[in-house]
């Protein structure tokens, strides 16, 4: 009997497990409507024991989307399918997380850096489509929140993020704060740059100095890169779910919602 009741459990486990496969693999390929709300804390809160690096190490990735501002959908557009066109930014009515930003804005423990939404296909994990972040305020040529946010399918929907906070300090000599930084009150003049003039120092670093993402400039003024706070995190999604992923200096709301294309006219759906 007990032989008999393990086959039986063994094979409903089984037959289990195929079914379910088929409704995951689905998700590869298919659309879903995606929203992001990222923000940081800005409130008062304990000290904070995670200690970030000096400066960011940003991996530049490519190819790479960016949901850009201003790309319009006319009617028409799209391919014969009649789908839309992807990563093309929502306008506002179409948001689902618009209360969310409003109260986000309208406390002071929080100031919200990015917020967009757009329809995408969701690749394999193979097949990742990177999703370009520069979002808050802009430093010389650099944004303060930089990085990537891949979406993709292992089974489940994912959601990867790769994203930094990177503080700035205005100077007229990059190199002289770099210096500060590295030895606070050090008078050695044998440090690196010290005593150097701004064109000899750039010239000892390479010519690719500025507008990295450790120095940036405009109009002679420039911005070092004093913290740089990441998020690197990886979570299994839900549609239909909202997710919320943070660390003490950052949070980020995302939530998506599955897509369904009616079939063309003269073909079966």
């Amino acid at each position: 009997m007990r032989h008999v009741m393990t086959f039986r459990t063994t094979c409903i486990t089984l037959l289990a497990g195929l079914i379910s496969l088929p409704a995951a693999a689905e998700f590869e390929g298919s659309w879903f409507q995606v929203e992001v709300l990222i923000f940081e804390h800005t409130g008062s809160r304990p000290e904070n024991p995670e200690r970030w690096p000096t400066y960011p190490s940003l991996e530049r990735r490519s190819p790479a989307v960016t949901i850009i501002d201003g790309i319009e959908q006319t009617e028409g557009s799209g391919n014969a399918e009649q789908l839309p066109i992807p990563f093309r930014p929502l306008s506002e009515p179409e948001w689902t997380l618009a209360k969310e930003k409003a109260a986000l804005e309208s406390s002071r423990n929080y100031r919200v850096l990015y917020h967009q939404s757009w329809v995408q296909p969701v690749p394999g994990r193979n097949d990742i489509v990177p999703i370009r972040i520069d979002a808050g305020d802009v430093y010389g040529s650099q944004h303060e929140l930089q990085g990537y946010l891949d979406l993709y399918v292992e089974r489940y929907l994912h959601l990867k993020t790769d994203l930094q906070l990177v503080r700035y300090a205005q100077t007229d000599n990059p190199f002289r704060l770099i210096d500060d930084n590295a030895i606070t009150g050090s008078t050695d003049e044998s440090m690196p740059f010290m005593g150097l003039s701004l064109d000899q120092e750039a010239s000892a670093l390479g010519s690719n100095v500025f507008d990295t993402d450790i120095i940036t400039s405009n109009n002679n003024q420039y911005y070092v890169a004093t913290e740089s706070i990441g998020m690197k995190q990886r979570r299994r999604m839900r549609s239909t779910e909202l997710h919320y992923i943070d660390n003490p200096e950052l949070g980020l709301l995302i939530y998506i919602v599955p897509l369904e294309f009616d079939a063309p006219e003269g073909e079966a759906p």
